[in-house]
């Protein structure tokens, strides 16, 4: 065997083992989330990574199913006859053409000056990869299989656990830098400002000063008539929404576009506080303002409270280099709230 053919013999199997396990992960979340929905009445957490929200409610519940139903066949087995791959292309097929969509769609958003772009590719982009390799491999995998050297199933189960693992990682990754990068441009009804340190002067840190500058910017700009600030009270007493209030009002807002939530001291509490707070006084457009990093956990965790936010990532102005810790730390706070918003 020459060594071209070697090397077609190894790619083939790695290839195919580890689309199967892409696919392992997505029918294991997907199966998650829908059960949630029937369940718990939870917000159906598949919108994370393929939105068919343009399609009628029904066709998009059955297109999550069977979509959910292929995958998973394709993780546990290579179909071989022609039919067994059929059922599984058509569903990936029809899943591809719904992440492409979904790819365009951005673009055009951001075409019209509605987003603006922090990374050049949406987490589409990466859907619709996905699904081609998963297409490529489902249709094509079992005769592959046969012109190449047959992988033992320990070898199979390494691939793809070691996929699954390497996705378990990348997933929230990707959100934080496509989704949380992203900046919409609309008009709200309010933007929640989210707290950060503030010193014991009063002075607001660097990462709350950044906060607030691109929320004062955007209140000044026509996209938000009100600004909510929302913290906690710091170790040493100093009231951060507070702080934050007395700093807008020093770079022109008004007093009174301006509403304070004093008891956000932790994510989560900020969102229950301010949706609560936002939907007594009306408001149904709300845009949140905070890191990148931090906008993909907002998210989800206003989605979980039964309100849909728009985000802005705030202007890092003087402290341009890439938070690896604060990144970092994202990845499991994203699949706390994630797992806990399935048992809600």
């Amino acid at each position: 065997m020459t060594a071209e053919k070697q090397k077609k013999s190894k790619f083939w199997p790695f290839f195919i083992n580890l689309s199967r396990g892409l696919a392992a992960f997505l029918a294991l979340y997907s199966l998650l989330s829908l059960a949630a929905v029937a369940i718990f009445g939870a917000y159906n957490q598949n919108v994370w990574w393929i939105n068919t929200g343009f399609l009628p409610h029904m066709v998009s519940v059955l297109t999550q199913i069977f979509l959910t139903g292929a995958l998973g066949f394709f993780a546990v087995h290579v179909p071989q006859n022609l039919a067994a791959r059929g059922a599984v292309a058509v569903p990936v097929c029809f899943g591809l053409f719904v992440a492409v969509f979904n790819t365009i769609d951005v673009y055009m958003l951001a075409a019209s000056g509605a987003i603006i772009l922090g990374f050049p590719l949406p987490f589409s982009f990466f859907v619709s990869v996905t699904f081609l390799c998963i297409l490529i491999s489902a249709f094509f995998g079992h005769s592959y299989l046969e012109k190449s050297r047959k992988p033992s199933k320990g070898s199979t189960f390494t691939t793809m656990s070691f996929t699954i693992l390497v996705v378990f990682f990348l997933f929230p990754l990707g959100q934080i830098n496509c989704f949380g990068t992203t900046d919409y441009r609309v008009k709200v009804d309010a933007a929640v400002v989210f707290g950060a340190q503030v010193y014991p002067s009063g002075v607001p840190s660097q990462t709350l000063q950044d906060r607030l500058d691109t929320a004062i910017e955007f209140h000044q700009e026509g996209f938000a008539p009100v600004l909510v600030m929302s913290g906690g009270i710091d170790a040493g007493g100093t009231n951060e929404a507070e702080a934050m209030r007395d700093y807008a009002i020093e770079r022109g807002v008004a007093p009174e576009a301006i509403i304070i939530d004093q008891y956000g001291s932790t994510t989560q509490q900020t969102a229950r506080n301010t949706v609560k707070s936002l939907q007594e006084a009306g408001f149904t457009k709300v845009a949140t303002v905070s890191n990148f990093y931090h906008l993909a956990r907002i998210k989800m965790l206003y989605l979980t409270e039964g309100m849909d936010v728009v985000t802005v990532p705030a202007k890092e102005v003087k402290s341009t280099a890439y938070p690896l810790f604060n990144v970092m730390r994202e990845i499991p706070g994203w699949w706390y709230y994630w797992i806990q918003n399935l048992i809600k």
